[in-house]
């Protein structure tokens, strides 16, 4: 096991330290741990409790006629009125509060069908790799043929090839 005397002697060196912290600042730690957690349990609980109202609210409107959802707040909590044709008939989660209410300030044009409110989720496509584009073949021996005047056709002949662009993760060649 590859660190394994390492980690007996951080062991032998620290332990005592983080023994005594652990003994003294223990208590204190678990106190505000405790005290973080309740809320976010208080949280993960009133959602569980409160389900999917959006869900069913349209299960609710695709079993009546010309059924449709509106989505509503009403003292800060959202409401998902189900109305078919033009009247409402329920409100997912139910609320004390009436339609007239719910609806005061509600526009009516945003409702949504059931066939149509099904939401969909757009996962990009994994970008693949391009070849690289294809190059002509070296001569043999490294240099460029020469022309009939007699000068070199092509770059130079310090550098037979030009300038090399390497890509990350290649390999230069030559």
């Amino acid at each position: 096991m590859a660190g394994k005397g390492k980690a007996v002697g951080a062991l032998i060196r620290y332990g005592p330290f983080v023994a005594e912290a652990a003994r003294r600042y223990g208590p204190t730690v678990w106190e505000q741990v405790k005290g973080q957690r309740e809320p976010a349990e208080k949280f993960v609980q009133a959602r569980v409790a409160k389900g999917n109202q959006r869900k069913k609210a349209l299960t609710h409107a695709a079993t009546v006629v010309d059924g449709t959802v509106l989505q509503v707040f009403h003292r800060s909590d959202s409401h998902w009125v189900v109305f078919s044709g033009e009247s409402p008939i329920g409100v997912h989660p139910p609320t004390s509060a009436g339609y007239e209410e719910l609806l005061r300030n509600a526009d009516l044009s945003n409702r949504l069908r059931p066939q149509d409110a099904h939401r969909t989720i757009q996962v990009p496509r994994r970008r693949t790799r391009r070849p690289p584009p294809p190059q002509a073949p070296r001569p043999p021996g490294g240099t460029a043929p020469k022309s009939a005047g007699g000068a070199a056709a092509g770059p130079p002949q310090g550098d037979p090839a030009g300038p090399v662009a390497v890509r990350k993760g290649q390999r230069p060649t030559a």
